[in-house]
């Protein structure tokens, strides 16, 4: 017998024997043991030990991350923290061991404030995978600021009205397809309007849209967005957008080598200290930024103007009144002048809220005013939220008809204050850039699309299912009937 034998020769003698030791016999029980023993006295620690202990919640939730993963999983989880806060008539529940969200307006400012917000949750925008930290994702708060440096520019006011004209050349090429297609099929606004800010940011990003208004002849569809709806699920799609961004900044690269003439502010032109992996993860959170926050916003303001005929027909008859001839639009400065138009294109940000999940931060240790919700202390450490579609579902804030679309309600003695609640690009020093930018392609093109077309739901329509994968997404699209007007 070799030693190598020996062992199985041994467990083969003392199982045919039944001579097992008790010493062994109790070891693998103790091992088996072990780990029940270890979940369960955890789990009646976070029931009832815990700090957050005090705070309502599903029970599931308080033993272990799960829950708020399953939650995740669904398509739009908010609808069920909503359903939890009145249920147990509570401001703050518990999502996770370690987690609350919270329905208190009056702890957005604090959460989210401007100066010294509380810190991001690092492994909350981890899971975004980005082969570099970005302006996004980034949790340290000088690589923050210095990063936000790079772009703050381009994004700006003054930055976004420099490609007014990319916005409306765009939406120019957009409108002739509607014109060729519309008279043989009904027309999908999600996808095309998809398709015009897609074109925009990458216009603005690279100065090359990349042919993708024409990529399909008969319909809207594209490839890299389709992939974009892959990234917002599994990260399977991550290396193929991870690509594209990759051959978008090599192409940016070669056109600036080759001295190419661009009429606008390029952004990669702002970042070009960055090394390849920070470009390409820049470039990529700035495409899935501009592209569906603006799509989706844009797609949910038509569908409510054509859902409650009395604003279409003011809609239409204050542009027409203020827009004589339809084929030529006054500038955004002078569009953002019609009162109801200004006022419709602030309701569609509001009502469409196309990020409408948490953005979780952490309670900061520093010795400041403690952090107190429902009466109750929450401990530094705690990962919190408040989430968009909590501060625009506010009854306290918005009125009996917070979850009805009214455009009216910006045009009220006062309404002024309500920016104050307007958080679809979240508040403070890590509000998102494309607070500009999504107003201004609003502005364009509801004026455009109800000055140019008359608009309605073909025979049938279902309205699309809005499914949260961190960005919106409508389920369905909004396929409608298109004609020229007179």
């Amino acid at each position: 017998m070799t030693l190598k034998e020996l062992p199985t020769a041994a467990w083969e003698r003392i199982l045919r024997d039944g001579r097992v030791s008790s010493h062994i016999s109790i070891a693998i029980a103790g091992a088996l043991l072990l780990p029940v023993a270890f979940f369960y006295f955890r789990g009646l620690y976070r029931l009832y030990l815990h700090p957050l202990s005090s705070f309502p919640g599903p029970r599931e939730a308080a033993k272990s991350d799960s829950w708020l993963y399953s939650q995740i999983r669904t398509a739009f989880p908010e609808a069920t923290f909503q359903e939890l806060h009145q249920r147990h008539q509570a401001k703050a529940i518990r999502i996770a061991p370690n987690e609350l969200h919270i329905a208190d307006t009056t702890l957005y400012k604090v959460i989210y404030k401007q100066a010294d917000p509380f810190p991001k949750h690092e492994a909350f925008y981890l899971g975004f995978c980005a082969l570099s930290p970005t302006v996004f994702t980034v949790v340290d708060q000088s690589a923050h600021r210095e990063r936000r440096r790079m772009l703050s520019s381009m994004f700006s006011r003054a930055g976004v009205l420099k490609v007014e004209g990319v916005i409306l050349e765009q939406l120019n090429m957009l409108e002739k397809k509607i014109d060729r297609l519309c008279d043989k099929q009904n027309i999908d606004l999600y996808d095309a309007c998809r398709l015009w800010t897609t074109a925009i940011i990458l216009e603005f990003c690279f100065a090359e849209s990349g042919g993708m208004m024409e990529e399909q002849s008969y319909g809207f569809k594209s490839k890299f967005l389709k992939a974009f709806s892959v990234v917002q699920k599994l990260t399977i799609g991550i290396v193929g957008t991870n690509q594209f961004a990759r051959t978008c900044v090599e192409q940016w690269r070669q056109a600036r080598e080759k001295g190419t003439n661009v009429k606008h502010p390029i952004v990669l032109d702002n970042l070009e200290s960055l090394d390849d992996d920070a470009l390409v993860a820049e470039s990529l959170d700035l495409l899935v930024a501009g592209s569906d926050t603006s799509a989706t916003s844009l797609t949910v303001a038509v569908m409510e103007i054509l859902s409650h005929p009395s604003i279409e027909k003011r809609l239409v008859e204050e542009l027409d009144a203020a827009i004589p001839d339809k084929d030529n639009l006054p500038s955004v400065i002078s569009l953002e002048k019609i009162a109801y138009l200004n006022a419709c294109v602030k309701e569609g940000v509001r009502f469409a809220t196309a990020v409408p999940g948490r953005l979780p931060r952490v309670v900061p240790d520093n010795g400041s005013t403690p952090f107190v919700v429902d009466n109750k202390l929450v401990p530094p450490g705690t990962i919190v939220s408040i989430s968009a579609h909590t501060m625009h579902s506010s009854t306290d804030l918005w009125g009996a008809d917070a979850r009805s679309f009214n455009p009216d309600r910006w045009l009220q003695p006062g309404a002024k204050h309500l920016e104050e609640y307007q958080v679809a690009f979240s508040k403070g020093s890590r509000m998102c850039l494309g607070m500009n930018l999504v107003p201004v392609e609003l502005t364009i093109a509801l004026a455009s699309f109800f000055r140019k077309y008359k608009l309605s739901f073909p025979p049938g329509f279902i309205p699309p299912r809005k499914v949260d994968n961190f960005t919106v997404e409508l389920y369905g699209g909004l396929p409608l009937k298109v004609s020229r007007r007179a």
